[in-house]
């Protein structure tokens, strides 16, 4: 009986933890526990605009991708085809394009996930250690995801 009392009272000498280090202990454990990104969540057709330009990104299943920058004023369109590569381990993620038919060289940039529907892009840059290492106002876009197949024709 005296053992009883005894743990009863050291219980209730002990303090309770803050509801601030609850709620950071319960953020932690869901942040932990979401699904890593991987390929398949950048895969498929992204809109957008920037610039005045109409941006149609596809990211296909083989690791390949097509950029389409549409000038509506104008009429012109560029396109951009390559190899992807991306490390989906970082935060944000560094993208490369790679084999590009259209340039003499690679594109680097990264992106950022917002929502299952919704990327960041830093705008693109020629050299590895020139690629953007955030995001600004003006120095990127975003797209939103459409539902279409990625492998159709285009």
């Amino acid at each position: 009986m005296l053992r009883l009392a005894t743990r009863k009272r050291m219980q209730s000498n002990l303090p309770t933890p803050p509801r601030a280090v609850l709620l950071v202990s319960a953020a932690l454990i869901f942040v932990s526990c979401a699904r890593p990104l991987s390929e398949q969540n950048l895969q498929g057709v992204w809109v957008g605009e920037s610039r005045d330009m109409q941006l149609v990104f596809r990211f296909f299943g083989d690791g390949t991708c097509q950029f389409v920058f549409q000038n509506p004023t104008s009429g012109t369109v560029d396109r951009i085809d390559g190899s992807l590569e991306a490390d989906f381990t970082k935060r944000p993620v560094p993208l490369t394009v790679r084999h590009i038919p259209q340039l003499s060289h690679p594109i680097h940039t990264i992106v950022e996930f917002i929502r299952a529907d919704s990327i960041r892009i830093a705008h693109f840059a020629p050299r590895w250690r020139l690629r953007p290492v955030g995001f600004g106002e003006e120095t990127s876009f975003t797209l939103k995801r459409v539902d279409e197949n990625p492998d159709a024709p285009i």
